[in-house]
């Protein structure tokens, strides 16, 4: 059986010791302790959230006077970091991924397992949320694919839903992803993406906190974590969002910034996974109907356009299926079929005689549709209706 988790670094030592101002410093810390040293132990500290400690240090703060009295032993954070196969990166280093494109509140350091993440000129994330339809599931894997395929690298925060299949979408076209987590490293969360994050670091992906080893997931602890999504990526792509969900934060986050992109799938004025989508694209974020509109609006920013050690990704690598309601121009699927995916198309489950209604097939033209479809692995038939899963592919 494994030893109990604790706190990063912790030992038994003397007591803390106090400094002439009054303030309590840990029993290692010492004049002279270099500027390195105490923000491994601050970054290990437990309690205090990274952004506020990383605003006062924005602030001119002297690191050492945000120690605390239990802040560990940075000697011990080192070979703990070790152990787990981490490391910490802060602000200054060379590779820190935010220089060019700052969060707000900052961010002073990341724990990192696997490869340093790219900067945000060659990333996109890819956001949406847990309960997404599995139509939409299906967009993010294709554009998590999509995007991979045309030398982006895919970043997201590893929940399940949007954000598991676009990783996995990335991985399957043998492209880079970079995992945002809202705890520690060690603590992969949530569990039922365990095989996903190491699949992650088996095909060269990262995963990236701000969070300490150890830390568990909270719920305070992911919309400071979404600034980061935002902060990494040249554009924010909002798969599904809900009235008042994380994807929203995160898509504002990029917003913020003023020169964050933020692309949009639509949906359907009575989807409730749609409401926030709809509500940025009338505030004027770009609405997408298939992986080409995002490779256009990146590629119109200066830099952006070609894969090299210069540019960016390039647009003219990348595939995948259109992801708007044109069903009418999807190739190899009969008439009654594309009538059929044209009504699913939203997500929503329909019942038989609603999607003979919507499609006005007949039962006999409307049964082989509903046929084709499934073999395809396109629909679902369940007793409460039918349902889209999947989008057709267009050839290249």
């Amino acid at each position: 059986m494994s030893e109990p988790r604790r706190a990063m670094g912790t030992a038994a030592t003397s007591g803390p010791r106090r400094v002439a101002s009054g303030e309590r410093r840990p029993p290692w810390w010492a004049p002279g302790v270099g500027t390195r040293e105490v923000m491994l132990s601050l970054a290990a500290t437990p309690g205090p959230i990274p952004a506020w400690v990383a605003t006062r240090l924005a602030e001119g703060r002297d690191p050492a006077s945000l120690l605390r009295a239990h802040s560990p032993d940075p000697a011990a954070v080192t070979g703990q970091l070790e152990a787990l196969g981490q490391r910490l990166l802060v602000a200054g280093d060379e590779g820190w991924p935010l220089a060019g494109n700052p969060p707000d509140p900052p961010c002073a350091w990341l724990f990192v397992s696997g490869p340093l993440p790219p900067g945000a000129g060659t990333s996109v994330a890819v956001v949406g949320g847990r309960r997404a339809s599995p139509l939409r599931r299906a967009a993010a894997r294709s554009l998590g694919a999509g995007l991979a395929g045309a030398g982006w690298c895919v970043v997201s925060g590893g929940a399940v839903g949007v954000d598991a299949t676009a990783h996995a979408g990335a991985l399957d076209a043998g492209g880079r992803t970079v995992v945002v987590l809202g705890c520690g490293l060690d603590f992969p969360y949530p569990r039922a993406n365990t095989g996903l994050f190491a699949r992650v670091r088996a095909a060269g992906g990262t995963l990236v906190s701000e969070y300490p080893p150890a830390t568990r997931p909270r719920a305070a602890n992911f919309l400071p974590r979404n600034r980061l999504l935002a902060a990494l990526s040249a554009a924010v792509v909002v798969v599904e969002a809900a009235e008042d969900s994380g994807s929203l934060s995160t898509a504002r986050a990029a917003g913020s910034r003023g020169a964050g992109h933020i692309l949009v799938l639509p949906g359907a004025p009575w989807d409730p996974g749609a409401a926030g989508c709809n509500q940025l694209i009338r505030d004027g974020a770009t609405l997408v109907r298939s992986l080409t509109d995002i490779l256009e609006e990146l590629a119109s920013t200066p830099g952006m356009s070609r894969l090299d050690p210069v540019a960016g990704p390039d647009p003219e690598r990348a595939t995948g299926p259109t992801l708007g309601p044109g069903a009418q121009t999807w190739a190899g699927l009969a008439l009654p079929a594309r009538a059929v995916l044209t009504a699913l198309i939203d997500g929503q489950m329909l019942t038989p005689g609603r999607l003979a209604a919507a499609t006005n097939l007949p039962p006999a033209d409307l049964d082989p549709a509903l046929l084709e479809l499934e073999l395809a692995g396109l629909i679902r038939r369940t007793a409460g209706g039918v349902q889209a899963i999947g989008l057709p592919s267009i050839p290249g």
